[in-house]
């Protein structure tokens, strides 16, 4: 009997095969419980920036410099929203699909693959619909300056939140009150110290260089200088994005290498 080598292309179209199959089972796992459904993926992000708009409005701030207001918001929550989203079904996303390692095709890695590719193309249906929904009531003005600029900003937050899922994702399962202390004392801060609802140019100046460590926040100042024309921020700095992510990458690769076998039994 003569064994086929498989070749790279063959590879590479089982591994798209596997990772699509796990995109539509988590699709219908997280939005096919709720009776709303996928709307619900459009319904959060218009539910906050809503809040957010009322808020600034009320103390008198409609505009920010030099963007409308619910663009800053959408441009800010959007990304956040992102990274928030493929951090947090990272973390259990093995554990409770542990059954589907039986398959030889499904890998571990295709667990964190297939959710960061899902929460990716949810948030390429999303930002564009919120922007033209803004763009339809004619409740402002929408002119989105580079649109490839918005495309790699959201490309370096997901492969930045994937870096971190993959580590989570090996350890949560070793120390589970690990996951409340991500939600509660890593995400919900970070909320606010993210430039979702401010830009660099908003803090003091002595505050800036700190500030500006944080890298969803320089992703999304690099976001929202390519959707504003009239704004240009001056704090993004890419060696400093291409390092951070990368080591949070290989990281998160070496702690899934070290940890998987005692953190999923397998």
């Amino acid at each position: 009997m003569e064994f086929v080598k498989p070749n790279l292309s063959d590879a590479l179209l089982a591994i798209c095969r596997v990772n699509f199959a796990l995109m539509l089972r988590e699709t219908k796992t997280r939005y096919g419980r709720l009776q709303i459904g996928y709307i619900w993926a459009f319904l959060e992000p218009i539910l906050v920036i809503s809040v957010l708009s009322v808020v600034f409005k009320y103390i008198r701030m409609r505009e920010m410099p030099g963007m409308p207001l619910a663009q800053f918001l959408i441009s800010g929550f959007i990304p956040f929203m992102l990274f928030r989203d493929i951090v947090t079904q990272s973390m259990t996303g093995v554990r409770r699909n542990l059954q589907l390692l039986y398959f030889p095709q499904v890998q571990i890695m295709d667990f964190f693959t297939a959710r960061t590719l899902l929460e990716f193309s949810t948030t390429l249906v999303v930002f564009p619909t919120l922007v033209f929904l803004v763009a339809f009531t004619g409740y402002e003005n929408v002119i989105v300056h580079d649109i490839l600029g918005i495309f790699l900003g959201l490309i370096m937050i997901s492969i930045f939140g994937f870096g971190i899922g993959i580590g989570l994702g090996a350890l949560v399962p070793l120390f589970p009150s690990l996951q409340i202390m991500v939600q509660s004392v890593y995400l919900r801060p970070l909320f606010f110290l993210s430039g979702v609802f401010f830009t660099i140019d908003m803090i003091p100046e002595a505050v800036r260089p700190y500030a500006s460590l944080n890298p969803i926040l320089q992703i999304i100042e690099y976001i929202r200088s390519s959707y504003f024309v009239t704004y240009e921020s001056t704090y993004v700095d890419f060696k400093y994005l291409f390092f951070t992510i990368l080591g949070t990458l290989l990281v998160g690769l070496l702690l899934q290498r070290a940890f998987r076998r005692y953190a999923y039994r397998i």
